[in-house]
């Protein structure tokens, strides 16, 4: 048998397949492969969350100072600022210190933030209402005869509660005088008056009492004025109750061993309203109608302290918060908080929650105060927490050859 006859072609190479023959052998070039996808370093995820924190941490200090400058300069001056500072006043204190040790432990962004973090401590101490002497004062002794000052926001009285349970909680403390807010009922949204005074008398005998608007005020010791403060220029009321909007300040004088004191027990109209919607304008046209109430009664109450000789004691709602700059109007008194044995004298909401001072009481400077103190009332009864204060009047000053009084060292400031 003869051999296949050569055709000048090469033979083709055998196939891949099975038997093919082509199966790679050892030492031959399989040719190019593709890498494994890289796997980031434990090291590199831990710098790139690092870098995100910090960043994240410089943010949160960035708007924080913001908010701080903001409060710092509207605060008290602009009305709109009423509808958006909610933050409890201690807030100022707190939130900047919690930003200084992360700050210090990130390297990005650093100095930055730790700056952003000290001017917000800088602008907001001042702002928190924080008392620290209270943590020095002892409880001296008070005086026998030292007068027993209580102030309270009631909450619509004993509405929808146990009236025989509000007045014992009342009683408890035997005060010489009590400056009472809020001496009202409600229905729905709209304040309603009452009268209580029966069974007021009952509770109280031998009480003096002045009842204007939703304010009551009780004395043990003779009245010689009441007179409740109305601003000229009200809008009109906003319900069919008109005192409850024209008389935010009710000033009781009376008669301690020869001395007159004169009481101003006041409720400032709120900074919000926060049953409403802040997404829409009825909120911020509410807050501006507040805001413009506020004003008009404290300039009459700033014109009445000013013509007053008489040492004084002012107490009640203010619906004022700490650093802000309404407390102008009360200035030439004393913030009894100075006194008091409660490094954040927060009234507001009453328990152990409570974050935001809104009742104050200031007093003149000649009156010895010897003990501010905050009381929790019992569940049910109010949202705001009690003050009470122990103080004595200073000596009668003596008269003048020609009759008269000498005048007061200090004038009075007139914002």
């Amino acid at each position: 048998m003869s051999a296949p006859a050569d055709t000048g072609r090469p033979a083709p190479e055998p196939g891949p397949g099975p038997g093919s023959g082509s199966a790679v052998g050892p030492g031959a070039d399989p040719g190019p492969v593709a890498a494994p996808p890289a796997v980031p370093h434990p090291t590199d995820r831990r710098a790139r969350a690092t870098r995100t924190a910090g960043t994240l941490l410089f943010g949160l200090a960035a708007l924080w100072a913001l908010n701080t400058v903001l409060r710092t300069a509207f605060s008290g001056r602009w009305w709109l600022w009423n509808g958006i500072d909610l933050a409890p006043p201690l807030a100022y204190l707190a939130v900047p210190l919690a930003l200084l040790v992360p700050a210090a432990l990130f390297r990005r962004l650093r100095r930055s933030t730790l700056l952003l973090a000290a001017l917000s401590l800088l602008l907001g101490a001042g702002q928190a209402g924080v008392h620290p002497g209270a943590l020095l004062r002892d409880r001296a002794p008070v005086p026998a005869d030292a007068l027993r000052v209580v102030t309270w926001n009631t909450f619509f009285w004993h509405q929808d509660g146990d009236p025989e349970r509000f007045y014992s909680y009342l009683r408890r403390y035997d005060a010489d005088v009590y400056l009472l807010q809020e001496y009202q009922n409600a229905r729905g949204d709209r304040p309603v008056p009452i009268d209580d005074l029966t069974r007021i008398r009952a509770a109280f005998p031998g009480y003096r009492i002045s009842a204007e608007g939703a304010f009551l005020t009780l004395s043990r010791h003779p009245v010689t004025l009441t007179r409740a403060l109305r601003p000229a220029g009200l809008p009109a009321p906003a319900t069919d109750w008109p005192d409850y909007w024209d008389i935010r300040i009710l000033r009781t004088d009376i008669s301690v061993g020869g001395r007159t004191l004169s009481l101003y027990n006041t409720h400032l109209p709120d900074l919000l309203n926060v049953d409403r919607n802040p997404l829409t304008p009825s909120y911020y046209h509410e807050v501006g109608s507040h805001a413009h109430r506020r004003l008009l009664h404290l300039r009459a109450l700033r014109a009445d302290l000013d013509a007053n000789d008489h040492p004084v004691v002012l107490g009640g709602d203010l619906n004022t918060l700490p650093g802000s700059e309404d407390l102008r109007w009360f200035r030439g008194l004393r913030d009894t908080a100075e006194s008091g044995t409660d490094l954040y004298p927060a009234t507001f909401p009453a328990g152990r929650a409570a974050l935001w001072r809104l009742d104050w009481t200031f007093a003149s400077p000649d009156i010895d105060i010897h003990r501010q103190s905050l009381d929790n009332p019992p569940a049910g009864l109010s949202t705001h927490r009690l003050i009470e204060l122990r103080l004595s009047l200073p000596p009668q000053p003596s008269t003048r050859a020609d009759g008269g009084r000498p005048q007061p060292a200090d004038p009075k400031v007139q914002p």
